[in-house]
């Protein structure tokens, strides 16, 4: 009999969401799906700041993290284990992996080969084996099917219930609805415009959050080599407000950007 395929299940925890700049914190492996299986973790103390978003969300804060060995201590262990697995198992894994390889970046070390395993992803496989519709989502939340599905009048009374249905089934019902807006989306008071294209920072500055410059400040790009990107946005079709925002940062010195992002959008939400 062939060897049984070596499973490997993984999480970080991480000082942010951005993987050029925040930091692996914790780590965790389990070596098998059994109970029983073995598990190691590990925590790291970073070089980057906690975010309060992400200390809200794991609870570590960086005096947790005092006498940790950085992630450098640690990254030769970690590379043999997951050059073992057959297959990996992380829930939602590409943030995890992302996160993980910038550790291996920020080191000048090889990236993790982890060509020779299968990735089983148990959020993409829920998205693949359960429909998403609304009916469906009437189905679980409500109970049974609607009549005249797909008419909006139809449409927009079963979401009504659905949403009722979804408040008292995630346990919901006495949060506000900024609360529960805040739930589904943890970051919506530092973006500008209602779209997630730049938001603000917690030092009153504002950042493009997509793309490949994500998380860098607009007058820093500006100023940059790739201030090339903000003319692409600025000419493309992007919201006004982002278009304007790319513009005045091509235009002004950063005291008057600063002014300007001020007086269009008003003075930056308190984010600590």
């Amino acid at each position: 009999m062939p060897p049984a395929e070596r499973v490997l299940v993984f999480d970080t925890e991480t000082t942010g969401t951005d993987p050029r700049k925040d930091q692996v914190i914790e780590l965790c492996l389990q070596f098998g799906l059994d109970e029983s299986a073995e598990v190691k973790v590990w925590r790291c103390r970073p070089t980057a700041p906690m975010t309060p978003g992400a200390e809200a969300v794991h609870g570590i804060s960086m005096a947790d993290l005092q006498g940790c060995p950085p992630f450098a201590a640690i990254a030769d262990e970690v590379r043999a284990n997951f050059a073992q697995a057959d297959v990996l198992v992380g829930y939602n894994m590409r943030f995890d992996v992302e996160m993980l390889q910038a550790e291996y970046h920020r080191l000048r070390q090889a990236p993790l080969e982890l060509g020779h395993a299968l990735f089983v992803d148990p959020l993409r496989l829920w998205q693949r084996s359960e429909q998403r519709r609304l009916v469906d989502a009437h189905r679980r939340f409500v109970g049974g099917d609607f009549d005249a599905a797909h008419s909006a009048a139809a449409d927009v009374a079963a979401t009504g219930r659905v949403l009722l249905g979804m408040r008292d089934s995630f346990g919901l019902g006495a949060k506000s609805w900024e609360e529960v807006a805040d739930v589904i989306d943890p970051m919506r008071k530092a973006r500008i415009g209602g779209t997630q294209h730049i938001r603000w920072t917690e030092d009153g500055d504002v950042v493009i959050d997509f793309g490949k410059h994500r998380g860098q400040r607009l007058g820093d790009i500006a100023a940059g080599p790739n201030s090339g990107y903000l003319r692409w946005i600025r000419d493309k079709d992007f919201p006004a407000h982002v278009r304007d925002a790319c513009d005045a940062a091509l235009r002004l010195s950063p005291a008057e950007l600063h002014r300007w992002l001020h007086e269009r959008f008003g003075p930056a939400p308190d984010l600590k």
